[in-house]
């Protein structure tokens, strides 16, 4: 079974460029960790300051076990939180 994390992200205008940059960084490092599948960043082609994070694990626990614990999470979430201009939107799935 893989742990599928879909995140619906909305951007300030101003940080589009900046959450592509940032965010396209750290899915390089992400995808490193153990148990990572993919973890991808796309851009909605209607709406340029809406964003879809998609992160692919071999099991639930690979995202708060590892994933979690990498460290730029932290400093990665608490960044992406000032760039947004709504909560972001998590959907989990198990496949």
């Amino acid at each position: 079974m893989v742990y599928i994390v879909v995140v619906f992200v909305e951007v300030k205008p101003e940080s589009i460029e900046a959450v592509k940059k940032r965010l396209s960084e750290a899915a390089k490092i992400y995808e490193k960790d153990p148990e990572t599948l993919e973890w991808s960043l796309r851009q909605d082609v209607s709406n340029p300051q809406r964003f879809t994070i998609i992160e692919r694990y071999e099991r639930e626990s690979s995202l708060t076990e590892i994933h979690k614990k990498n460290p730029i999470f932290p400093e990665t979430v608490a960044w992406l939180r000032e760039q947004v201009t709504k909560p972001n939107e998590p959907h989990f799935i198990n496949a």
